[in-house]
């Protein structure tokens, strides 16, 4: 009941934020660029396997699940925690703490599946790019899990919300044109393909893209979800820490 009650008041801000005008068109608009602007001028010229733009589709995708789940839930904690000061009311509240964290957590996948959703249908109604798929459920979920738990560590050490900013440009900014989002991974120097791997978002990307259900997507998928959980328990820990 606790997490439900953490949940809903997230929710509930998405979808104030959602009823104001603007809101949900200037969070797909970069997106469509980027399928428009690569899909037609790069597209002719990047050979991949079942064409371009459905490549670039998914990436689009996993990049929109990223930055959703990840930014708005980082934001949402760091706001919160430093000029609302209501972490301090769930700290005294009788909420255990894994279940605010999972509340948390949750509204931010929410969010990343969300909007990840709303990229699909444009895809799909205006490119003709994509097809819904197994791998492309369990990569939005998982990739959703992943990139909010993240978030709320983000959102928790950092001391202003302007920071998470910061974060941005070291960590999700490199993921998002290293992570083989706009072009194939093979392309890029032997080192740089490891650290692709490494990466969450190149997981992503492959769950996005991929038709097929196999052991290398099983694989993405158990990357995602180890990765979440590590997350989860490092913010559990920084939430039990938390002091104002």
């Amino acid at each position: 009941m606790g997490c439900y009650a953490v949940f809903s008041r997230e929710v509930l801000i998405l979808y104030k934020k959602i009823g104001q005008m603007g809101y949900v068109f200037s969070s797909i608009i970069s997106p469509f660029i980027y399928l428009f602007a690569f899909g037609y001028g790069l597209g002719s010229r990047v050979e991949v396997d079942g064409g371009y733009l459905p490549f670039l589709a998914g990436g689009i995708i996993g990049i929109t699940v990223m930055i959703n789940a990840f930014q708005q839930t980082a934001t949402s904690v760091s706001v919160g925690k430093m000029y609302y000061h209501i972490f301090q009311n769930l700290v005294l509240s009788p909420v255990h703490d894994f279940a605010v964290i999972i509340g948390i957590i949750g509204a931010g996948m929410l969010r990343g599946i969300f909007f990840g959703g709303l990229i699909f249908l444009m895809a799909w109604l205006v490119f003709g790019a994509v097809g819904i798929h197994l791998s492309l459920i369990v990569g939005a979920v998982l990739g959703s899990f992943c990139f909010a738990a993240l978030g709320v560590i983000v959102g928790l050490v950092v001391r202003q919300p302007d920071d998470v900013a910061f974060v941005n440009n070291f960590i999700i900014m490199p993921m998002t044109f290293f992570g083989g989002s706009f072009f194939p991974v093979d392309s890029l120097p032997s080192v740089l393909r490891v650290l692709v791997m490494i990466f969450p978002i190149g997981a992503l990307n492959r769950l996005m893209r991929s038709t097929v259900w196999n052991m290398d997507m099983a694989y993405c998928g158990l990357m995602l979800f180890v990765l979440g959980l590590i997350f989860l328990f490092i913010s559990v820990r920084l939430y039990r820490q938390y002091s104002e």
